[in-house]
């Protein structure tokens, strides 16, 4: 009887220890994962901003065409054929 009690009494003190090994690192494992989580997020957010910023750039620098006229003209002459007054207009025949 005594050999069986040793046993069980063993057998308890492993698993009471295997829960309390167990326990620290479920917690700690969870709380590793939502900060790499939170850094690969954060990652992510950094590069959107970039890209806003850089298209924001783009953005700015075209209004400020707009604003000086010189888009408004190459359009207008690439798309409409308009000229200035006083320009001559020489066409080319393809070949």
């Amino acid at each position: 009887m005594k050999k069986s009690r040793k046993k069980k009494m063993t057998r308890t003190r492993i698993i009471i220890l295997l829960i309390i090994v167990a326990l620290p690192l479920i917690y700690f494992g969870r709380r590793v994962y939502r900060y790499i989580s939170a850094v690969h997020k954060e990652r992510t957010v950094k590069k959107g901003i970039l890209i806003l910023r850089a298209e924001n750039e783009v953005l700015i620098d075209r209004i400020n065409q707009y604003e000086r006229g010189t888009l408004l003209e190459a359009k207008a002459r690439d798309d409409l054929g308009m000229i200035k007054p006083g320009e001559e207009i020489y066409l080319v025949p393809k070949e």
